[in-house]
């Protein structure tokens, strides 16, 4: 499976148009960094994303094994960006925190969490290049 996005730098602030297939999702950076504050920056975005994928596998998880039932599924994230001397930067670590509720026993419900981390896409594309340690 492909995917394609076609992106437009605006000529407003740091703006970006994202067209991803039928849907269109703007970026920007804050004010003092020279943007409009319009959209999330791209940092916000990779975020959402890993937190969006851990959602939907636990989502599609539970739909395959009713025996689950998940009640709650919310995910609250932090990323540590680290600027190097040379002007550069990268996420250097993110951390999650996981707060479910289900119909399994703790131990049970630990390993589904467990088990929504190692099917979650996103989460294997970033590990290992960035730190990432989740509680739950």
């Amino acid at each position: 499976m492909g995917y394609q996005i076609k992106s437009e730098l605006k000529d407003v602030g740091y703006q970006v148009r994202n067209q991803i297939g039928d849907h269109v999702i703007l970026a920007d950076e804050p004010v003092k960094a020279g943007g409009t504050d319009a959209a999330p920056n791209p940092v916000q975005y990779l975020l959402a994303a890993l937190n969006s994928c851990l959602s939907i596998t636990a989502k599609s998880m539970a739909r395959k094994h009713p025996q689950i039932g998940l009640k709650k599924f919310e995910i609250t994230t932090t990323g540590t960006v680290k600027r190097f001397a040379d002007k550069t930067s990268k996420v250097a670590e993110i951390k999650v925190h996981f707060e479910v509720e289900t119909d399994l026993p703790l131990a049970d419900q630990q390993h589904f969490v467990q088990s929504v981390i190692k099917y979650c896409t996103v989460h294997s594309s970033l590990d290992p290049a960035i730190e990432i340690n989740f509680e739950y």
